[in-house]
């Protein structure tokens, strides 16, 4: 006998028992072949092609306090992270009792199959909806990804210049996910919070301007080996007066820096780069190019090219 199709709304992602029972779904329905169970209470269609926050929405309507969390609330946030950190095969997931939940005692850090399981006090404030799905908000995401260990500190650096990036480039304004002082405000309302020291320092670094996570990388980089300060999309004024911005850039000894990452490899991209590149030099600017190839042999490699070119214009650090 043929299966009854599933409502519309379940047919295209995962879904509770419950849910599919209020909707008129019989309870032997839920055992049919074309369902899977990826953890009780739960189905997923054979044929559902979901997203992260569709597979994650279900677990969050377990339980009024499940939510979406750490480096998997990062990667529905688009947060940049470094490759082992995005799997998205398995979900963050943080639950805590509330003291009028009869059961809270009980409660503790979700315990399924794909799940890591975190336990967590959110405040109201630190929860949002992101279709149909509890997840923590960008600035709560941001404060437990300074509690991963095995996110170094210019891995949390790059996440937090990601969500405070803005810019008015002419070609490509840019509004931040959460303003800098927004961040601060809300990291300095927190207490008691794992991550919250690393936190306080990352926001002492933060820049705002940077557009990449390998230009973060790469700025944290030249601060380090204590170079001149490069601002996050400089401008520079060229000989016409027009104003161009560079990725890097030191107005003092006129050297900017500019990571070319795989979308400048483009025949577009190269003529956009052939006009900057010109109108830098007219400026007298001494520009320095950084590939991944060059990030791979290291920092004291970069940190080398980028001195080379300051020293070229009269710096003697």
């Amino acid at each position: 006998m043929p299966l009854e199709p599933l409502p519309p709304s379940l047919a295209a992602a995962s879904f509770t028992a419950d849910e599919a029972l209020s909707l008129g779904v019989d309870r032997r329905r839920l055992s049919g072949d074309d369902l899977f169970m990826p953890s009780r209470g739960i189905r997923t269609p054979e044929l559902a092609r979901q997203t992260l926050l569709q597979r994650a929405r279900p677990y969050t309507a377990l339980h009024r306090t499940t939510a979406l969390t750490h480096l998997s609330a990062a990667m529905a946030h688009r947060i940049p992270l470094p490759a082992w950190a995005q799997d998205a095969t398995l979900l963050d997931l943080s639950r805590a009792g509330t003291p009028d939940d009869p059961k809270h005692e009980r409660l503790g850090q979700p315990r399924r199959a794909e799940i890591r399981g975190h336990r967590l006090r959110l405040k109201d404030d630190e929860v949002m909806a992101l279709e149909g799905t509890r997840i923590t908000t960008p600035s709560r995401t941001w404060l437990d990804l300074c509690s991963v260990r095995r996110l170094t500190m210019d891995d949390v650096i790059a996440a937090g210049e990601y969500l405070v990036s803005e810019h008015e480039r002419a070609y490509y304004p840019r509004t931040a996910v959460v303003p800098l002082a927004e961040l601060r405000s809300f990291v300095e309302s927190r207490h008691r919070v794992v991550g919250l020291g690393r936190a306080r320092v990352a926001l002492e670094i933060l820049a705002v301007g940077v557009d990449s996570p390998q230009e973060s990388y790469l700025r944290q980089m030249l601060e380090r080996a204590g170079l001149p300060l490069f601002i996050p999309n400089c401008p520079v004024t060229d000989p016409w007066g027009v104003t161009l911005w560079v990725d890097l850039g030191n107005p003092k000894f006129r050297v900017s820096v500019e990571y070319e990452g795989e979308h400048h490899l483009t025949d577009q991209q190269k003529v956009f780069d052939a006009v900057r590149d010109r109108r830098t030099r007219a400026a007298g600017w001494l520009q320095v190019k950084i590939t991944k190839e060059d990030m791979a042999k290291g920092e004291a490699y970069v940190v080398a090219k980028v001195r080379e070119a300051l020293r070229a214009h009269g710096y003697r650090g």
